[in-house]
């Protein structure tokens, strides 16, 4: 073996360590710059079908259950009940459910009704053998009443604190249009804030100035595509991605009191959009 290659095979063990660093290294930082995804969320028309689908799963669910199960007794919460009665009960909720859910009400009380039921028959169900007759026709239930409560901000099996809670489009849409005139005053607030500050560049205004004027289109937006019936979990993004450049604009300027209170409306409202996505107001 000549000198150059013993030199060669022993410097192999030590670039094999500075590529594993390296790569390691790549592997971390793409980790870490991966984007947060969050669940879309369902519009009302969405809400509607998934409400019917419940319904008539739950149907099918009660026709091929285990006739000795039918029979059975499940506690919960409220106490004993046979599971035939408790079906019938749950029947009825859920039609009351549907009806009352309508564009101008969210039926939060009525789903959370049907909620803590399914949150019952789901530890009933936990408890069975694994082959029972309904098996599968209970786990396609199950999922939608998942769903359902995925759709109004809760989990399954509901805690015994929680409600369910959902705001239908016109309602997010209401708010979204109230945060685009917020916006619009903040603006106007805010420059006179800049107007103020002489050792503001021309330029630097000129720049803070135009991202709040994406901050009131991005609102105008959601307004839109929300009351559209469209995916809008989209714009919701776009408008806390927005806000947040805008909060670290703002954040070195001494603001006026108009601008403070203004700048105060929008931050109000804007949590109630991340809370109708399910979206954390301030993003990471």
């Amino acid at each position: 073996m000549t000198s150059q290659h013993r030199r060669t095979t022993a410097a192999m063990p030590s670039r094999s360590r500075r590529r594993l660093i390296v790569f390691s290294a790549v592997a971390v930082m793409a980790f870490v710059a991966m984007p947060v995804v969050f669940a879309d969320r369902l519009n009302d028309r969405d809400v509607k079908s998934l409400i019917d689908r419940v319904n008539d799963e739950r149907d099918r669910f009660e026709d091929q259950l285990d006739g000795k199960l039918k029979s059975s007794i499940l506690r919960g919460p409220g106490g004993e009940v046979n599971v035939s009665r408790f079906l019938d009960d749950l029947q009825e909720n859920i039609g009351k459910m549907k009806d009352r859910f309508k564009p101008e009400y969210a039926a939060s009380a009525e789903v959370t009704a049907v909620l803590r039921q399914g949150s019952d028959i789901q530890r009933f169900m936990a408890k069975q053998p694994a082959n029972y007759d309904g098996a599968s026709e209970w786990k396609r239930f199950e999922a939608s009443l998942t769903e359902l409560a995925t759709a109004y901000s809760v989990k399954l099996p509901l805690g015994e604190t929680q409600t369910a809670r959902r705001m239908n489009d016109r309602e997010v849409k209401v708010i979204a249009e109230e945060l685009a005139n917020t916006a619009g005053r903040f603006k106007n607030d805010f420059d006179a804030t800049l107007k103020v500050d002489k050792a503001v560049p021309p330029a630097t205004r000129q720049a803070e100035l135009k991202e709040l004027d994406g901050l009131k289109s991005d609102a105008e937006k959601l307004a839109n595509v929300v009351g559209e019936g469209r995916p809008s979990s989209g714009e919701a993004k776009a408008l806390l991605d927005r806000t947040a450049r805008v909060r670290t604009i703002t954040a070195p300027r001494t603001l006026s009191p108009a601008a403070q209170k203004s700048w105060q409306g929008f931050e109000t409202g804007l949590a109630k959009v991340a809370e109708a996505f399910g979206m954390p107001a301030r993003l990471p």
